[in-house]
């Protein structure tokens, strides 16, 4: 039996099959088009028509409307005189004159002061976005939807990732490098890419027409014209689809959980070798070196241990957890399954300081935390009842080892200190109104975090700002950013080299 959130997965992934098989058929969408511009042409010369009978309508009503505005002023500025004559030794101003003003829409409040409020946009709305709010915003469309994608990172970007102490420049343009998994239409035309983004410029001043910030080196090459690239290789043979996909610490080796139940680990280094040149290529299946274990059931949570080269954990809908270890250059798995939840295995964690813990959630509601050495299979360590409802995914502090996020189906997370796991969650945002899907600490901080949901929107916070002089309704002080607009949004994946 299916979790809830499981379900959930299951209605988007079929959705999206639907929307790439209207892609399929775009060949009648351009048939409609050129219908489309047959009629409009038809009705150019009467749309002309319409247009200045319109505009002629449309300034006569302006007149009336400034004539209107006026009086209404006038007629608020007696009511206001004859009000303060009767009122004289009082500096507030009457009930009546605030009725007043908020009737004729002055927008002031009972304390006569502004109040800032955030807008959100409305699910029917098409929503454009401002250069101005990010320092680079690039987007890549693929053939085919993806659930998930993961950073392969280059023999510097490695280097950075094993040591905490190592910090790169932050010189644009960007290169990254990343793998994802594909949910085709049909099963056969499931595909895992592997894809190269190059000349990735700063895009904040892309609208606009004035000189560049002095804050802004010519290092940067803001003003330059060139086109973002995309080189993208692809693995075909596949015979479903793909639900996460997760790199080997930002090697190009990777694991992934399909639709029929198995967990595949993939080389992928032909095609990034190929990728460093810029040579896009197609590899099947039966031409890597890869390894499948099979499952009885399907599952989404996957991790990879940052402290010990070729450890995997995978969690399937049937509540089991496998350890898989690099043993002679082949990976072997456990024969005995972690089975202490009581639902659907979400979401997965290994320690950032202990290569024999993990954490796990489930559908259950608990974040668990695991020590492999007890050799308990049957028992968490550490048991939190998180949440309510399902726990759909979780994120692991990498700087302060005692904090875990957790996301759940209600659109609340929280954060915890193990340090003290019989106590309730350190904070608790009840932001999102729909269920979290992806949850993920900034690698180097520890207070920095992300968050996605079905609402649609993805949400930055940052728990060290305590601001005292918040003047905006309903937000809360840690609240850094909000992306909107992005629909279907199912995987955050942070790039330390970026930030």
């Amino acid at each position: 039996m299916q979790s809830r959130s499981q379900r959930r997965r299951r209605i988007l992934k079929q959705c999206i099959q639907k929307k790439s098989k209207i892609e399929d058929n775009a060949h009648v969408t351009q048939e409609i088009d050129s219908d489309y511009e047959d009629v409009s042409e038809m009705e150019e010369d009467e749309h002309i028509q319409y247009e200045d009978e319109f505009d002629d309508e449309y300034g006569k009503l302006s007149k009336q409307f400034s004539q209107r505005v006026k009086k209404a002023k006038s007629i608020l500025i007696v009511k206001m005189k004859k009000c303060c004559k009767r009122k004289k030794q009082s500096q507030e101003p009457s009930e009546q004159t605030q009725l007043i003003i908020k009737e004729e829409g002055y927008g002031i409040g009972d304390s006569g002061e502004s109040k800032k409020r955030v807008w959100f946009y409305d699910e029917a709305e098409n929503l454009d976005f401002d250069n101005r709010a990010y320092n680079m915003l690039h987007r890549v469309t693929t053939e085919w939807p993806c659930l998930s994608c993961d950073f392969v990172l280059t023999e510097e970007e490695q280097l950075q990732y094993k040591n905490k102490e190592y910090h790169k420049m932050n010189k644009y343009p960007y290169t990254v490098y990343m793998a994802a998994g594909t949910q085709a239409a049909q099963p056969t035309k499931n595909q895992i890419y592997l894809l190269k983004l190059s000349k990735m410029h700063k895009t904040k001043y892309d609208d606009d027409d004035a000189s560049l910030s002095e804050d802004d080196s010519e290092d940067d090459n803001l003003s330059n014209d060139e086109e973002g690239q995309v080189h993208l290789s692809s693995v075909t043979g596949l015979k479903c689809g793909v639900n996460r996909i997760k790199t080997m610490n930002g090697q190009a080796i990777a694991a992934y959980w399909n639709e029929n139940g198995d967990v595949s680990i993939l080389d992928l280094n032909p095609l990034y070798k190929k990728l460093l040149t810029n040579q896009q290529s197609q590899f099947n299946l039966s031409q890597l070196h890869h390894k499948v274990f099979k499952n009885q059931h399907e599952g989404f949570a996957l991790d990879w241990s940052r402290l010990k080269l070729g450890d995997l954990i995978s969690g399937s809908s049937d509540g089991k957890i496998y350890l898989y270890q690099l043993n002679n250059n082949d990976w072997i798995r456990e024969n005995k399954a972690y089975e202490y939840h009581k639902g659907s295995v979400e979401d997965l964690q290994f320690s950032p300081i202990e290569s024999f813990v993990f954490a796990s959630c489930s559908s259950d509601g608990s974040l668990c935390i695991v020590d492999t050495r007890e050799g308990k299979h049957k028992q968490a360590q550490i048991l939190v009842k998180a949440h309510n409802c399902d726990v759909n995914v979780i994120s692991w502090n990498q700087v302060s080892a005692t904090l875990v996020a957790t996301g759940a189906d209600d659109g609340c997370f929280k954060i915890w200190d193990l340090k003290y796991p019989k106590n309730d969650a350190i904070s608790e945002i009840q932001f999102h109104n729909k269920a979290i899907t992806s949850i993920q600490f900034q690698p180097n901080s520890d207070s920095s975090i992300a968050v996605s949901s079905e609402d649609h929107k993805l949400s930055i916070w940052d728990f060290a700002v305590e601001n005292e002089n918040n003047n905006v309704d309903d937000i809360p002080d840690q609240l850094m950013f909000v992306h909107q607009g992005q629909k279907d949004s199912q995987r955050i994946e942070i790039s330390s080299n970026l930030l």
